[in-house]
């Protein structure tokens, strides 16, 4: 009978988990071009994927994944922006299943699909609700690309080198690390932000692979170097684009190494902080969560060995990788990281308190008596009914920004209709009425020479375009 109502309760959890990811991918589906959108289609309209990445690098901007990315985008059309948010959502859930199985198979655990789909969605709902700025990491299609799947490619990188650990994995050679070295290229590709974070973390693992001398396994060791060689790699490329002489004369690097160390531990320590204190309840549910799946992952305890320094170095790791997504912010005239950027800074810092969590939750099984464990049991599927409910909660607000959204999209197809008539008039100067179409991203100005009426002049094929308030 335990079992039926704890798959019950795992079935019900997971339902309400996949509603609050659904809604959100619904509000993208009101997502439109906006700001960069428009550079970015222009450029591939006009010179194609290839030729477009070599230009982009040379004179846009140095992350030449992304460009590709909205190259493959364009070939779909206006409609694929509209679809990706949903499609980095189930992209996202699925690679966290991925990463989530072949961790528990590392260890030799045998888990049930339906604890691994539930983990899973918990994993990405609550990186999502907790976004530091949801309409550009997860509606926006170019804040999506460059800090949001960064983060789905991650935890694919993840689950390869946790396959690879495994000791009945099959052995790996340089052509294996080389096709994992050209993932990792293109993740850290996407933009700097993900190349430092990205580099960090596969620095840890070996680190930790050599604190524990298990350098000598040749599958862990192929992948780990194929991993950070394409990682480097990609920071190199970006690091020396043309492109980085405009960016660079506008937000100068720090004047020496110690005023970057120390501004970004500054940053880090705030952002740290202001995680903690801005979403008290998000992180204590999110953490219940994972304590309590920690408890159900196995049927019969299991002893954790040196819990406490496990889970001293999974939180230090993540504080670890939320340092590195700052460090790019910092080292550009020592900036505090826009929202957007947060969004790659905040999912490490998640990671390591929910493994904490979760580390706990496994401990405490292997060290109560069996009586007690039947009592806790059922308590911890009470916690799991209280982390739906307060997930049903939160389904609100991604159907409030839908609501939104829809009005702006309304505006955005009705000016763009206005565009268009006016090219197929024969008018070269467009004039269109300034609306809101989008909030917290520059659009449409006055002037013709403001940047977005610029890219969006070449996206249109027309010789200006005039926003009139």
């Amino acid at each position: 009978m335990k079992s039926v109502y704890k798959t019950l309760i795992l079935v019900l959890l997971a339902l309400t988990l996949l509603a609050g990811l659904a809604a959100t991918a619904y509000a993208g589906t009101f997502s439109r071009y906006w700001a960069d959108d428009y550079c970015y289609a222009a450029v591939y309209h006009r010179d194609g994927l290839l030729k477009g990445t070599l230009y982009w690098y040379q004179n846009g901007g140095n992350r030449f994944a992304a460009f590709i990315m909205v190259g493959l985008s364009e070939m779909m059309g206006q409609a694929a922006v509209s679809l990706l948010p949903a499609l980095l959502l189930a992209g996202w859930a699925a690679a966290a299943y991925f990463a989530l199985n072949a961790l528990t198979r590392l260890f030799g655990w045998q888990v049930s699909r339906l604890w691994l789909f539930t983990a899973a969605l918990g994993w990405v709902f609550f990186a999502a609700y907790t976004s530091p700025d949801r309409l550009q990491t997860l509606y926006w299609r170019m804040g999506l690309l460059h800090y949001s799947l960064p983060l789905v490619l991650l935890l694919v990188q993840a689950g390869v080198v946790l396959r690879a650990g495994r000791s009945h994995a099959a052995p790996a050679g340089w052509l294996a690390a080389g096709l994992f070295g050209l993932l990792a290229l293109f993740g850290a590709g996407l933009s700097e932000t993900a190349a430092a974070l990205q580099t960090s973390l596969y620095l840890l693992a070996a680190g930790w692979l050599a604190w524990k001398k298990l350098l000598r396994k040749s599958r862990v060791v192929f992948v780990l170097t194929g991993g950070l060689a394409g990682s480097l790699l990609a920071m190199v490329m970006m690091a020396f684009s043309p492109a980085n002489e405009w960016r660079q004369a506008l937000l100068p690097p720090p004047p020496s190494l110690a005023v970057w160390f120390g501004t970004l531990i500054r940053y880090t320590g705030d952002f740290v902080f202001d995680t903690v204190r801005t979403l008290p309840l998000p992180l204590l549910v999110w953490m219940m969560f994972c304590a309590a799946l920690g408890w159900l992952m196995k049927d019969e305890p299991v002893r954790v060995k040196n819990a406490g320094l496990a889970g001293v170095l999974l939180l230090g790791g993540g504080v670890i990788g939320t340092a590195a997504a700052i460090a790019p912010s910092v080292y550009a005239g020592l900036q505090y990281p826009a929202g957007r950027a947060l969004m790659t800074a905040r999912f490490p810092l998640l990671c390591g308190a929910g493994l904490v969590a979760a580390v706990f939750g496994l401990w405490l099984k292997g060290q109560m008596p069996s009586a007690a464990q039947r009592w806790m049991s059922a308590a911890v599927l009470v916690v799991l009914l209280a982390v739906g409910i307060y997930g049903l909660r939160a389904v609100r607000l991604p159907l409030e920004e839908a609501q939104t959204l829809s009005v702006k999209a309304e505006r955005w197809e009705a000016r763009q209709a206005q565009i268009l008539a006016q090219r197929a008039g024969g008018q070269d100067e467009v004039v269109v009425r300034q609306v809101d179409v989008v909030s917290t991203l520059e659009d449409f100005m006055p002037q013709a020479e403001h940047w977005v009426n610029t890219c969006a002049a070449d996206y249109y094929q027309v010789e200006a375009i005039i926003a009139q308030p």
